[in-house]
């Protein structure tokens, strides 16, 4: 208990540094006004919101084994935090299918993100959330108390039925299945693209041995153009590739164990299995803006500008070829 409360004590810290700190440098900059960054944004946002205050608010209830807080606060704690927690898990979906969408279909991509699309879509995702935890809140499905078995307020059954095993199992069912839908499509697209370039390059070089005529050569610039846009179209997609199996890997490792725990019914069981569920799904709340710091040259970008200045992180970039994500 005292390990876990300190993890999450712990997690509270850097997760609003985190959090707070991504969330300024992506707003502010300029090259990054897209619809993924405003999907990155309100997955920040979100984990903020969970890292304010479902964060210390476990860390107490773990110190002091029991709930001493009233009875508003033992429903609105969870009622928090499985909504943060939804919003957080729909967001990074919402980028999964942004990303499927702009490498496999790139000629809608703008007349599907556009800013006003964007803001519903963000906007839904909330309300539909809050909506879905309307049965236990108002004790339709279930409803919000303190549990003894595992020493927090979460969803109770009421007469003998409860919907958290559903909300685990869309929770973690639903996002797999899309995250390896639109991974495997995006996966498909770059390789053909690559089997594509790899067939035209040998044409390409006998071409430029055989005709060195005034309309072949201007043929040769038009095709190595295209050439070099396939490539770096190549490169982009596979960059994307890249970021999403991570966050993939991250999802399954940090939501897998409370999910088994939850869907099978097993915190009496194994009480020790339950509490590194909480640290998975709080740990998933902090390690989101690093993925994309880590593995994005643009994301990297905003966070320099917003710790070094503008006029700093200008020079440092001048001397960088230019990339996206």
């Amino acid at each position: 208990m005292d390990f876990a409360a300190l993890s999450f004590t712990a997690f509270s810290i850097f997760g609003i540094f985190g959090n707070v700190v991504s969330i300024l440098a992506l707003s502010r900059s300029k090259r990054l006004r897209n619809a993924t960054t405003a999907f990155i944004i309100n997955l920040c946002a979100a984990d903020l919101l969970l890292c304010m205050f479902s964060m210390p608010m476990s860390a107490l209830s773990f110190f002091e084994r029991r709930w001493n807080y009233g009875e508003s606060l033992c429903i609105l704690f969870p009622l928090l935090r499985y909504s943060n927690g939804a919003v957080s898990l729909e967001s990074i979906i919402a980028i999964a299918v942004n990303r499927y969408v702009l490498v496999v279909y790139p000629n809608l991509y703008q007349k599907i993100y556009t800013a006003t699309k964007v803001f519903l879509m963000i906007a839904a995702i909330w309300v539909l959330t809050l909506i879905t935890l309307l049965f236990p809140l108002l004790q339709l499905w279930g409803m919000f108390g303190y549990d003894p078995r595992v020493g927090t307020c979460t969803i109770l059954p009421l007469n003998g039925k409860s919907p958290k095993t559903f909300y685990y199992i869309l929770g973690f069912v639903l996002p797999s299945v899309i995250f390896v839908f639109c991974y495997s499509k995006i996966y498909c697209v770059v390789h053909r693209a690559s089997e594509a370039l790899r067939k035209n390059s040998l044409p390409m070089k006998e071409m430029n041995t055989v005709s060195f005529s005034k309309t072949t050569c201007c043929f040769n610039k038009r095709y190595r153009h295209a050439e070099e846009s396939g490539e770096k179209r190549e490169r982009k997609d596979l960059r994307i590739l890249k970021v999403l199996i991570v966050l993939f890997l991250s999802f399954v490792f940090t939501f897998l164990p409370v999910s088994l725990v939850k869907i099978f019914k097993k915190e009496d069981d194994f009480p020790i299995l339950n509490i590194f569920g909480y640290l998975g799904i709080y740990l998933s709340s902090i390690i989101n803006p690093v993925i994309y710091i880590v593995m994005s040259r643009e994301y990297r970008r905003a966070y320099s500008e917003l710790f070094a200045g503008e006029q700093a992180s200008n020079s440092s970039i001048s001397s960088r070829r230019p990339n996206t994500t």
